[in-house]
């Protein structure tokens, strides 16, 4: 059974609306809103702001008026908080968030956007990827170009640093995995083998090795220093759309055969695959033993997933907008628990820990622009619906959502992690 869940969308702006109206400026305050449940005639509204004095005779805040229906309610928190909820479509008060920061990438223009992005490990770096081949590495604090990698012969489609935060590693429609300095734009290493599109890729430990997925169904091992291929797991006859390398918690993964002596920091390391054929796959990276399968061949593909190794949990994201739970334990072709809110696919799941307790909230990003974090626990006796959405990240505006990253927050006092995402516009967010 999928559950039907219903969700309210904001105007993407609408934090200009409050600032206008805290600041006095002439004219009617308004941003828009609506809500949507699948089966349920949808609600539009619009919402005036409008300042007023605190309490206490010096705060002042921001009343918001609903100009048409009664059945949204909006509860104004603070310059980057509102509360939205409708009793009417039995959607319960949720956060909604707009970003803390935007950093433009402006050699990436609309229309292309931003297909794959990351931040170095210690946030000072950014390199982003469009649709015409090249990346750019910028710095975040002055939001300026620092280096263009130029040397991929198609579209780039994914890029990360290694762990250095120094070294860059893309893959694109070329076929070909590259390695490059983030300083100086150079490019040592390059990588040949898949027969289809890079579509996504994922580093082992520091980085000696590298993986990379492909939509020739594989998902191949390399060793960095020797540009050479170690190992290739056939996963499909279809294309494989995501990667992911987590750590178990257990011992090492057991193997008769000596490692390849190319590889390291294999043993212990989880591959979780997103496969177009409708399963998600885990398999030991050191042993090369195929884990547990999630799904059945010939079912909605698998565009993103992700590993919840502590709580034993795989959460996956289809390409109908279902996003379903599995116990990690054993292979299944049925999830514990479905969710969906629109038939949009989802694009990319992210896990975002956080300062309340043991299971994470999942960041999901689907191609219409909706961004959210979810708390999933049907494996709880409390949990009565199983899920529950705690917060909605602003500020795309029906835009497919390209990409989430997810690293510690700055900002202090936070209570989750720090989330970023990208979309079709030059802007990666900070929430």
């Amino acid at each position: 059974m999928v559950h039907k869940l219903g969700y309210i969308s904001v105007q993407p702006d609408w934090t200009t609306d409050i600032k206008n109206a805290l600041s006095g400026a002439e004219g009617t305050h308004k941003f828009w809103v609506s809500a949507y449940k699948q089966g349920s005639p949808s609600i539009h509204d619009n919402i005036q702001a409008t300042k007023h004095t605190g309490p206490d005779g010096s705060t002042q805040l921001v009343e918001l008026t609903s100009l048409s229906s009664p059945d949204i309610s909006a509860e104004y928190i603070d310059m980057r908080h509102l509360r939205l909820s409708s009793g009417k479509l039995a959607i319960p008060p949720a956060l909604h968030t707009a970003a803390r920061k935007a950093v433009g990438c402006e050699n990436i223009v609309r229309g292309t956007g931003v297909r794959s992005f990351d931040i170095s490990a210690y946030g000072g770096l950014l390199v982003a990827a469009g649709d015409d081949g090249v990346m750019d590495v910028y710095d975040v604090s002055a939001a300026r170009q620092r280096v263009r990698l130029e040397g991929h012969l198609g579209d780039v489609t994914c890029c990360q640093f290694f762990p250095s935060g120094q070294v860059v590693l893309s893959g694109a429609t070329d076929m070909r995995l590259k390695v490059w300095s983030a300083s100086d734009g150079t490019n040592p290493v390059t990588m040949v083998g898949h027969t289809g599109a890079i579509t996504d890729t994922a580093i082992v430990g520091k980085g000696r090795n590298v993986l990379s997925a492909a939509k020739d169904g594989t998902v191949r091992l390399w060793h960095c220093g020797t540009a050479s291929l170690v190992h290739t797991f056939t996963l499909s006859k279809l294309p494989i759309n995501k990667v992911d390398v987590v750590s178990t918690l257990g011992e090492d993964s057991v193997r008769d055969d000596e490692p390849d002596a190319r590889e390291f920091e294999t043993q212990g390391k989880v591959l979780v695959a997103s496969c177009e054929d409708g399963r998600a796959v885990l398999v030991d990276v050191g042993s090369k033993a195929t884990i547990a399968k999630f799904g059945s061949a010939g079912g909605q593909p698998v565009r993103a997933a992700a590993y919840d190794v502590p709580n034993c949990r795989i959460y996956t994201g289809l390409s109908d907008g279902t996003v379903q739970v599995w116990s990690a334990n054993a292979s299944s072709d049925q999830p514990v628990y479905s969710f969906k809110r629109n038939d949009s696919a989802v694009s990319a799941i992210r896990l975002v820990n956080t300062s309340a307790g043991s299971v994470p909230l999942v960041c999901v990003g689907t191609e219409d622009g909706q961004l959210f974090l979810a708390s999933l626990d049907p494996f709880s006796s409390q949990a009565a619906d199983g899920v529950d959405i705690v917060e909605e990240l602003v500020g795309f505006d029906v835009d497919p959502i390209s990409q989430i990253r997810v690293f510690q927050s700055a900002t202090q006092g936070a209570t989750r992690q720090s989330v970023w995402a990208a979309g079709r516009d030059n802007k990666v967010y900070e929430f």
